[in-house]
């Protein structure tokens, strides 16, 4: 056996495999006598099959299997022992046909793309500011009337006027407006009474079912990221499109608000939670406070990746990882394109610098998820969904036959590891760097969160808060 690298460049590198009839022809017989003492052929005794007759049948079938296991073990073996941070996995590089005979000597190679070494330098020099998202009256009233229509009662209307809810389709439209065959085309609603541009309102109204006509969704919508869903296109996308849009009314409905009650508040909050106006404005004063702290988190968090990706202007090996999506992502439902790689590359290259630059600082400054956590976080999880159903307390022996079940799921298992790490992140983050906290309006944050530079994967992240 014979294991050796070639370095191409500080990217990328290609490991060597020779495997020799020494390395296979002892292991291969071991399984072939295995083989032949459970067979059963007629002429022969049970387990009195000869070893050539094994060898025959199932030689080179047994042959291959040892050969996979040989190359998957030291390739391994050979990845870890010198420490390789690799992207993906490793490629063959044009293996043709094996010509499967018991005294061949066999080399396989394999490409590999590595990871970027680098160093991270953060601390109080570096500056950030901090949001504090004003929750003030008109906030609250804003989300009062958005309650009262969640809840209220529907009616399908013939003509759009000031207080009614279109539901439409929006379609791609080339230079003439014309729809664009196969284009982008999405199911979506418009409020006519949050639409704030004056002339784009005026458009809307009058209009009847099945009309159609060209607008521009930007001036309907309420930043990037209710455009996006809107439109049905991701945020980083969006400038990839014409302003104008084809807008197919499909239906037109008129909502009577849902009064002020009792009924209104348990529908909201939960049974019992307000018991009047002032404690259910004050309930959803206190909600807006902790989720527009939490959004102002992940914009802190994203201004810190976005300079930390500027700093280090990392290099990936490109063209490895395009061939190593293209060929992973075939499979028969949707096979990916060189297309499709092509234009999403750019999205993935950024999120797997992230993934990069994050992975060093946790492994850095010994930032850990460790299992108890991840099982205490389950419990509490379990037992608030319990809460919300009215049980307060759990049996021991239940809660941990729950927790048990759920930690049988490695995606949901995944999904609590990654919560758990993002809070440490950001605990450190908060740690390292110098806060500039500054408060600003909601509609001022929206402005500041949707800012060209890296809104992709923030605004897709950020809650719906920012979609009246």
């Amino acid at each position: 056996m014979n294991v050796s690298q070639e370095n191409i460049d500080e990217l990328n590198a290609r490991v060597k495999i020779e495997i020799g009839p020494e390395d296979y022809e002892e292991p291969v017989k071991n399984v072939l006598n295995d083989y032949r003492k459970k067979m059963i052929l007629q002429g022969f005794r049970p387990g009195k099959v000869p070893f050539g007759v094994a060898k025959k049948m199932y030689g080179k079938s047994v042959l291959a299997e040892e050969l996979n296991k040989l190359l998957s073990e030291n390739l391994n073996e050979h990845i870890k022992s010198n420490e390789l941070d690799i992207l993906g996995q490793p490629l063959p590089n044009n293996q043709d046909e094996l010509s499967l005979d018991f005294k061949n000597k066999y080399e396989f190679v394999y490409e590999l793309g590595l990871a970027p070494k680098f160093d991270i330098e953060l601390g109080p020099k570096d500056k950030f500011p901090k949001y504090k998202i004003a929750v003030d009256t008109e906030l609250v009233d804003k989300y009062v009337r958005d309650f009262q229509r969640r809840f209220g009662q529907s009616e399908e209307v013939e003509v759009v006027s000031e207080k009614d809810m279109i539901y439409g389709t929006f379609y791609q439209v080339d230079k003439e407006g014309k729809k664009v065959e196969g284009g982008v085309h999405n199911h979506s609603t418009v409020v006519v009474e949050y639409v704030e541009n004056k002339e784009a309102k005026k458009k809307l109204l009058g209009l009847k079912v099945e009309d159609q006509l060209l607008v521009e969704p930007s001036k309907m919508s309420k930043g990037e990221a209710d455009l996006s869903a809107m439109l049905g296109v991701v945020v980083s996308e969006l400038g990839e499109y014409p302003k104008q849009w084809l807008l197919k009314v499909d239906s037109i409905h008129n909502i009577d608000p849902h009064e002020l009650n009792q009924e209104l508040f348990d529908q909201v909050l939960g049974a019992g939670a307000a018991s009047n106006e002032d404690e259910f404005r004050s309930k959803i004063s206190t909600d807006l406070e902790k989720q527009l702290a939490s959004d102002s988190d992940k914009k802190l968090r994203r201004d810190i990746s976005e300079k930390l990706m500027e700093r280090l202007g990392l290099k990936l090996p490109d063209e490895f990882l395009k061939k190593w999506l293209l060929m992973n992502g075939q499979n028969a439902e949707k096979p990916v394109s060189q297309d499709d790689i092509d234009r999403e590359y750019g999205d993935y290259s950024r999120y797997l610098q992230l993934q990069i630059i994050e992975s060093k600082l946790a492994k850095d400054n010994e930032i850990k998820v460790d299992f108890p956590e991840i099982q205490g976080r389950v419990k509490t999880n379990i037992k608030a969904q319990f809460a919300n159903f009215g049980q307060q307390e759990m049996d021991d022996k239940m809660l941990d036959q729950f927790a048990q079940n759920f930690l049988q799921k490695e995606e949901e298992v995944r999904k609590i590891y990654d919560q758990i790490l993002d809070e440490k992140l950001m605990a450190y983050y908060k740690e390292s760097v110098k806060l500039q906290e500054k408060e600003v309006s909601f509609d001022e944050f929206v402005k500041l969160a949707s800012t060209k530079q890296g809104k992709a994967n923030f605004l897709e992240q950020v809650s719906n808060l920012l979609k009246f």
